[in-house]
């Protein structure tokens, strides 16, 4: 995985699957990163890049899973007419991710969070997705704080 944004997809994915099966484990997230990792293209030569990407991906994850139950509250609180069980799949599961980034990130600003959800539902998600996503998003950025740690 060579970008951020990879790994966001590959996190993606995996939380997609985890989200359809109605189950998580460590062992189907391993499956997975060496699944995903086999198929996307990747400099063999950078071992520090795949082991810095591994860990992205892992942390947003692991980060969403761990947290869901606060994700999906802040979510229905941005929400106006939607409850998070209703909306598509691929959308709940991108802004599980983007709203993890903001809520629970300290080092990546909401807005890069927020664009970067936009891409990824550009390339995963209906044409209207993108639209709805940034909205929602940016209510919940402006109504969450990150934790002090």
């Amino acid at each position: 995985m060579k970008s951020r944004r990879a790994c966001r997809e590959a996190a993606l994915q995996a939380l997609y699957q985890f989200d359809t099966l109605g189950e998580f484990s460590a062992d189907q997230l391993d499956f997975f990163l060496v699944h995903f990792q086999s198929q996307a293209q990747l400099d063999d030569d950078d071992q520090e890049s795949r082991v810095v990407a591994d860990q992205f991906c892992r942390e947003l994850v692991i980060g969403v899973v761990s947290n869901i139950d606060a994700i999906d509250e802040a979510i229905a609180r941005a929400s106006v007419n939607w409850s998070v069980s209703r909306m598509a799949r691929v959308d709940r599961t991108i802004i599980r991710l983007a709203a993890y980034e903001i809520m629970f990130v300290d080092d990546i600003p909401s807005k890069v969070s927020i664009n970067e959800a936009i891409e990824v539902a550009k390339r995963f998600s209906a044409p209207e997705a993108p639209t709805f996503i940034n909205g929602l998003l940016d209510k919940l950025a402006t109504q969450e704080q990150k934790p002090k740690r």
